[in-house]
């Protein structure tokens, strides 16, 4: 290639990278205006409205959807939002309780389940959802590069962060999923007699649990929990860990070896585990990690009184 041939084809790079450049942000900045109208929906909205309640609130409940599905705010001492959403674990947790306001009183309630705690090979993806708001936050953008390799294209294109969400974006924004003025982020679980009759035959003949040998806390997990508690004590929160109810909880290795971590990292902590095993109903449960609306309910009552108490 001549030096003439390629002077011009660097130039019609260079060009193309401007004109891109400057598209893409025009795109992503009406998108975020999009966006921030939206307060209904899970891949964004959920987050947007806790985003705006989050400095009002006096309790906030976090983790998978065993809190989204388990935890009522309202049957809560005190105003709540709960910001579980299902697949997340502890570092999409850890990543929103950092943008709760400093040196305000709040209960921070985060539901742990053994599954991720004891995981040698958790990783922190579950934190990829807040992609969106990757260049609005220093905060998110420092947690998510932090389990994420350097992304040169996200940090040009900032619109890639709205991959795979635009269409849920005009869903959400013409067609609300719910009104948000009465949405405190519980998503309640109604069980059908066709869904009652599954859940029945599964336990005719339920899944194995298979005990380890040995649980060992998550590096990782444990560098997220220490965070969490330096952040809370520093700005007046009191943190609360919890582990949602099971149907039948069968194997205990977890929940001893829980307990001991917890109590040596000095947590507050308590296992729900079996909180209904003298008293189980099958309308209490949607399957047998989820609870129904209607042991939601009850779940939510024996939560506070647990947390009233102390």
């Amino acid at each position: 290639m001549d030096k003439i041939n390629l002077k011009s084809t660097l130039k019609l790079i260079l060009y193309i990278l401007v004109v891109t450049y400057v598209v893409d942000k025009v795109i992503y900045f009406s998108l975020n205006m999009l966006s921030d109208k939206i307060l209904s929906g899970q891949a964004v909205g959920k987050l947007n409205h806790f985003i705006t309640v989050k400095d009002s609130v006096d309790i906030v409940t976090f983790g998978n959807s065993r809190t989204n599905h388990h935890i009522n705010p309202q049957k809560l001492s005190g105003s709540g939002f709960n910001m579980g959403a299902d697949a997340r674990s502890i570092a999409f947790c850890a990543t929103l309780i950092k943008l709760l306001p400093e040196n305000k009183e709040q209960l921070v309630i985060v539901n742990v389940d053994s599954k991720n705690v004891f995981d040698p090979k958790y990783s922190g993806i579950d934190i990829s959802p807040l992609r969106i708001r990757y260049h609005r936050s220093k905060v998110i953008k420092r947690e998510i590069d932090r389990v994420f390799s350097f992304d040169p294209i996200q940090n040009f294109y900032w619109s890639k962060g709205y991959n795979g969400k635009v269409l849920g974006l005009f869903k959400n924004y013409f067609v609300p999923k719910y009104d948000h003025t009465t949405y405190y982020g519980y998503d309640p679980i109604y069980v059908n007699e066709t869904q009652r009759e599954i859940f029945r035959n599964f336990l005719k003949n339920p899944k194995r649990v298979e005990c380890k040998e040995e649980y060992v806390l998550s590096d990782l997990y444990k560098s997220y929990l220490d965070e969490i508690k330096a952040f809370c004590t520093k700005n007046n929160k009191k943190l609360v860990l919890i582990t949602a109810p099971f149907y039948d909880d069968v194997c205990k290795k977890d929940n001893q070896k829980m307990k001991q971590v917890f109590e040596e990292m000095q947590f507050e902590y308590y296992d729900f585990s079996d909180v209904f095993k003298e008293n189980n109903k099958i309308e209490y449960w949607k399957d047998d990690v989820h609870l129904s609306d209607e042991g939601a309910q009850l779940f939510s009552e024996i939560l506070n009184k647990t947390l009233v108490k102390k």
